[in-house]
């Protein structure tokens, strides 16, 4: 992504903090409700709005797997509910590609999906500043991306109708080279309308990531973390297990030329 479009973007969101107004406490009354009544995750603990709880996280190398732990909870615009009900329409999820298109092709597009994600991410990924960008890619009309600030991270997808989700995640984890680990998983939305999402960290001899589940083939979107010796993947796609698990297969492309596949439910154990 081209350095000036970054710049436009801070200084449309360096705000200073500020102390809550009174239609801000409302709005996070409202969400807290909504975060009680959601049952798309049945027997997980609920917490409060974008504190980061626990979930499982699990590693895969060459040697075997280990564990460890991320979440996730979310904010939503309120987007049409036609051919469905979820955060994304039906229609914006309908434009999905297996692909994904380089940002700087998608014009105002783009745009203004990088202004939503880094206005509604400020509570999930902390308060102030404009928020380090990451894994950015547009598929269809739908942008998604990772946003960070003090540490604390956000994957957020926004349409260009102006609907989309922000969800809670944990900062990327040291991975070995040949590593791979799946920090966040989930699905929103029904019936042409529903989304499967993933989240995950791997190591810097990870060029590729191929995620396969119910009959979609993915294209993750590959970042490496400057400085650190490991990246980020992530990836979504329309339709998913019923029960918002990720039950396929992955395949890493490694740096020297070999391929791995891993089974999801071994990220899982």
């Amino acid at each position: 992504m081209k350095r000036d479009l970054f710049s436009r973007l801070a200084e449309l969101d360096a705000a200073p903090r500020t102390e809550p107004s009174a239609a801000d406490l409302d709005r996070e009354k409202r969400l807290l409700r909504t975060v009680l009544s959601d049952t798309e995750q049945p027997g997980r603990p609920v917490v409060a709005a974008f504190r980061r709880p626990f979930v499982r996280r699990v590693t895969f190398t060459v040697a075997g797997a280990l564990a460890a732990g991320a979440v996730l909870l979310s904010v939503t615009a309120d987007p049409p509910r036609q051919g469905g009900s979820g955060p994304l329409p039906a229609a914006e999820v309908a434009t999905w590609t297996d692909t994904a298109s380089d940002v700087n092709d998608a014009g105002s597009t783009a745009s203004s999906s990088l202004i939503w994600c880094l206005r509604e991410t400020k509570g999930a990924s902390g308060e102030g500043g404009p928020g380090e960008l990451s894994n950015v890619d547009i598929r269809g009309t739908i942008a998604s991306m990772i946003v960070t600030r003090h540490g604390h991270a956000a994957y957020c997808l926004a349409g260009s109708d102006g609907s989309g989700v922000a969800m809670a995640i944990s900062p990327a984890v040291a991975v070995s080279a040949d590593g791979i680990t799946l920090d966040a998983q989930g699905a929103r939305g029904s019936g042409s309308a529903r989304f499967h999402y993933a989240v995950g960290s791997m190591g810097s001899g990870v060029n590729e990531i191929t995620v396969r589940d119910h009959g979609r083939t993915v294209h993750a979107t590959v970042r490496q973390i400057r400085t650190l010796p490991y990246g980020r993947w992530t990836a979504w796609w329309p339709d998913s297990d019923p029960h918002g698990l990720l039950t396929g297969t992955l395949t890493l492309t490694l740096s020297n030329g070999t391929t791995r596949t891993v089974n999801a439910d071994s990220l899982m154990k």
